[in-house]
């Protein structure tokens, strides 16, 4: 049974050099709350996941920020995630903080070119800068790292995310420490926990994300914030339905 109850299909052609790509998707969600909504949404973009890979990624990316640019009226904001798994990656440049971040910054800041007219009229931000500087962030890290030491229930929730990100891996042999990355990645973690409080002040409603909430995440949303101020999650399920591929007529 499809537990996907709103659908919209998207078109969209991707052309270089040799040949002329034309695809149909459909854009999935479960929750129809937020259409039409003049709240004002966050869009995570991944600066690593494979979802903006290849011209598959564009056209993905292309029917994401279209689709949510046509049923959202409030502000949109696109969110460039650079810094929020930097501990983790830092393990893959001998623990050098500073070097993992300039790489993520460098990925992200191609990211940002690689898809600056579909962002047209989003705001771009990135995340050391609009979340890591934002006045409240580091008050709510201590927080929430004061909850991590007590809470048992959210020490759980941590580890089972972090186990979560470990099995999903694509390179594991770049960390060949499971434990150093567990503790690695439930820092990173408490971090993105302290992004959604600091989200929630700026005022948003709806976050669109190509994937379900970590579990941290949602227990933090659930104990931390009234009902009527929490973010909604809003998973996207993105799926290319037809592909047609016309090779370019190359002359000799």
């Amino acid at each position: 049974m499809n537990s996907y109850i709103w659908r919209q299909n998207f078109t969209a052609t991707f052309t270089d050099q040799e040949k002329t790509v034309r695809g149909k998707l459909a854009f999935k969600t479960k929750d129809i709350t937020w259409l039409e909504t003049s709240a004002p949404v966050i869009l995570p973009i991944s600066i690593h996941s494979n979802f903006h890979e290849g011209f598959q990624g564009d056209f993905k990316m292309n029917a994401f920020i279209s689709t949510i640019k046509k049923h959202v009226k409030g502000k949109i904001t696109v969110l460039l995630t650079e810094k929020a798994h930097v501990k983790t990656l830092s393990l893959k440049y001998s623990n050098n903080f500073e070097r993992a971040f300039e790489e993520c910054l460098k990925s992200a800041h191609m990211l940002a070119q690689r898809y600056e007219s579909i962002f047209e009229n989003c705001n771009v931000v990135y995340w050391h800068s609009y979340i890591c500087q934002d006045p409240y962030f580091k008050k709510i890290v201590e927080l929430l790292e004061d909850l991590y030491s007590s809470d048992l229930n959210f020490q759980k929730l941590l580890h089972e995310d972090a186990e979560i990100s470990y099995e999903n891996l694509h390179h594991r042999e770049s960390y060949m420490n499971k434990s150093l990355y567990i503790e690695k990645c439930i820092e990173d973690l408490i971090e993105q926990c302290a992004c959604l409080l600091v989200l929630v002040n700026k005022g948003y409603k709806f976050q669109f994300y190509p994937g379900k909430p970590c579990l941290s995440t949602e227990y933090v949303n659930r104990i931390f914030v009234p009902k009527d101020n929490r973010i909604s999650w809003i998973d996207v399920f993105l799926s290319i339905e037809k592909k047609t591929i016309t090779p370019h007529n190359l002359h000799m």
